[in-house]
């Protein structure tokens, strides 16, 4: 691409639009239309100060903004109220797979240092002082025969029980005292082991009392307030077609897991889903379906298409990533090289997502500059490669797509 040219005739250092639209670079101040905003902070108050779980589904079509929704906006709004954020991609329908997927994001090794740190303390009142404190790798290498271990992980198990108050269950405390002091040997985590004892697996529904003692050890270790889970599609359950009998009763157990946890626990569920999903989850279980929604309150964050003033914000905030250049900025928040009326152009809801928009803008900048086209942009060629990437539905078909 003639960067010359772009910057001469668009006022653009380069195109900033992504090719794919997909995967894009999450970053901050991304351009979220105020009535998301605006839904997502009364959800919050509202669920903050009630009783009831904790969470809400965020519900759109593929390309509507739900990942970039997640792993930006709501990463931060809830990471700016102290409340630690973990994103979960596809995370399956199984309740130790997610357990999984937490540990593997926090990191095996550096939860249990960090656990052991907020022990060291109070082994330390215990009469454990030392000339020189002990670190973790130290500590692990003092543990050289099964005596060792186990006298260690009774220590720890006491001290996560008695002065953490993670837990009032003396069989989790030990299991998290044992995954400590097993780290040198087993720097994997595995939920199925975590929860296995002397007679096999626990009771079903109590596998949730380890996951929350987790979650308390989060909130004490990282010195914050709450954690909230961003669940970007539980994968099987959007296509129900797909799914066994069982693996649809474990993705009901784990989010029935969840909402049970959110409701005790400063425990936030945010779960992205598809339309399909959502009437897939209501039919298996109206009752559960209702928890998670908040029934009369009705907690769905519906992104439907943007209208046309927020695509034209979406616009310029892409165009702004290429203006930082001195002689550039006058043209910051302009749509410029696209016509002010482009809304003529946007007329259909399928091309009013975030996803389509981006890809749009990818492709209209870099035919425009390939052929020379000059600014401002034509609202004829615009349309011309709109309906190249998206043709036009039937009337039928249009009725769907309307909000």
């Amino acid at each position: 691409m003639s960067k010359s040219f772009i910057i001469e005739e668009y006022k653009l250092s380069r195109n900033p639009f992504p090719p794919a639209a997909s995967g894009i670079d999450v970053e901050k101040d991304l351009y979220i239309p105020p009535k998301w905003e605006g839904k997502i902070e009364d959800y919050y108050k509202t669920l903050h100060q009630g009783k009831g779980a904790k969470a809400f589904p965020i519900v759109g079509d593929y390309g509507s903004g739900k990942t970039v929704l997640l792993k930006g906006y709501l990463k931060d709004f809830f990471e700016s109220k102290r409340i630690k954020t973990i994103y979960f991609e596809n995370p399956g329908v199984k309740f130790y797979d997610l357990a999984n997927t937490l540990m593997r994001s926090l990191g095996r090794y550096e939860f249990s240092k960090a656990l052991w740190e907020r022990c060291k303390e109070y082994l330390a009142e215990r009469g454990q002082k030392l000339l020189f404190p002990m670190s973790f790798s130290d500590m692990l290498a003092t543990l050289k025969t099964r005596a060792d271990r186990e006298r260690k992980v009774s220590e720890l198990s006491d001290v996560i029980k008695t002065n953490l108050n993670l837990t009032d269950e003396p069989e989790v405390a030990y299991k998290l005292g044992l995954m400590v002091v097993e780290t040198a040997s087993k720097p994997y985590f595995s939920y199925r082991d975590f929860v296995v004892g002397t007679k096999g697996l626990v009771a079903e529904r109590e596998e949730s009392k380890y996951f929350k003692a987790v979650i308390n050890a989060i909130i004490k270790i990282y010195g914050v307030e709450g954690v909230a889970f961003l669940i970007d599609e539980f994968e099987e359950i959007a296509f129900p077609k797909r799914m066994s009998h069982k693996q649809t009763y474990e993705y009901l157990a784990t989010l029935r897991s969840l909402i049970d946890i959110s409701e005790k626990e400063n425990l936030w569920i945010i779960s992205a889903m598809t339309m399909e999903a959502v009437e897939e989850t209501r039919k298996m279980n109206p009752a559960l379906w209702q928890r998670f929604t908040h029934q009369d309150r009705n907690t769905v964050l519906n992104l439907g298409p943007l209208t046309e003033d927020e695509s034209k914000s979406l616009i310029k905030w892409w165009l702004n990533r290429a203006r930082d250049e001195d002689e550039l900025k006058e043209y910051k928040n302009k749509l410029f090289p696209f016509p002010e009326d482009i809304e003529k152009v946007l007329k259909r809801p399928e091309v009013r997502l975030p996803r389509p928009l981006v890809r749009i803008g990818f492709f209209i900048l870099a035919r425009a500059e390939k052929e020379k086209i000059e600014s401002p942009i034509p609202i004829d060629f615009i349309e011309k490669i709109i309906n190249e990437f998206y043709p036009p539905q039937t009337s039928e078909e249009s009725k769907d797509g309307r909000e």
